[in-house]
């Protein structure tokens, strides 16, 4: 099963406020599960949360303390410390019921904000080198620094690259590919690439610690400017 490609966004006619694979409660209750994230993921979603839930009088958390995530948002969250990934498409799921937004077309806006802040912020150093003539080693360095699951390996393609990541929880395989477009396309086109695309699919299959997993597979396509001889 795949999505659109990620160049073309779902049709806006319908609002779509869930992901794929989020039908049911999740897997393993908030703060609990092992595959984990960078506490930097949830210190910037706090602005947007925050934002959201004034625009709609309080139904962003209203939502949160129905689907059992408000307890673990009002945790403090550290930068460098791991914690519950799970937790995170739910919350964008959220934020698009309670403003009825569609939950991809957040997602994507809410990608290319996060790493364009942080290719200013403490990960400036992690982000701004992925370029075209290393995007494979350097998105593997990444990925691997953000999150405690899911192997990634990035191959050299002609005009781009292959990206596979195994063991992914399928109730996070369509926000991890949506949000992590940003994390490829904006250092892209930063280092002078340019017409980026992106086109995803999950094969499920697999459990790990219990939650039923899959592996995402991407394929990566950009333009160079030409080298004057």
């Amino acid at each position: 099963m795949g999505t659109p490609p990620m160049g073309a966004l779902p049709s806006m006619t319908v609002v779509s406020t869930r992901f794929l694979y989020c039908e049911g409660p999740l897997p393993q209750p908030p703060g609990t599960s092992p595959f984990q994230i960078k506490g930097e993921f949830y210190r910037q979603m706090a602005p947007a949360i925050t934002y959201h839930d004034s625009q709609c009088d309080g139904e962003v958390m209203r939502v949160f303390a129905r689907e059992g995530l408000a307890e673990f948002w009002a945790q403090p969250f550290l930068s460098s410390i791991m914690y519950d990934a799970l937790p995170l498409p739910r919350m964008v799921m959220a934020i698009a019921e309670a403003r009825q937004r569609d939950v991809r077309d957040l997602t994507l806006k809410m990608g290319k904000a996060a790493v364009e802040a942080q290719m200013n912020g403490v990960y400036a150093n992690l982000l701004r080198p992925i370029g075209p003539q290393n995007f494979c080693g350097r998105f593997e360095q990444a990925i691997k620094h953000f999150y405690n699951f899911g192997p990634l390996t990035a191959t050299e393609v002609d005009g781009g690259a292959r990206v596979v990541r195994e063991g992914v929880p399928l109730c996070m395989v369509e926000w991890w590919s949506l949000i992590s477009r940003g994390f490829a396309e904006v250092p892209l086109v930063a280092q002078g690439a340019s017409d980026v695309t992106m086109e995803w699919r999950v094969v499920p299959g697999g459990r790990d610690r219990g939650v039923v997993c899959g592996t995402v597979i991407w394929d990566v396509r950009w333009k160079t400017a030409a080298v004057a001889s």
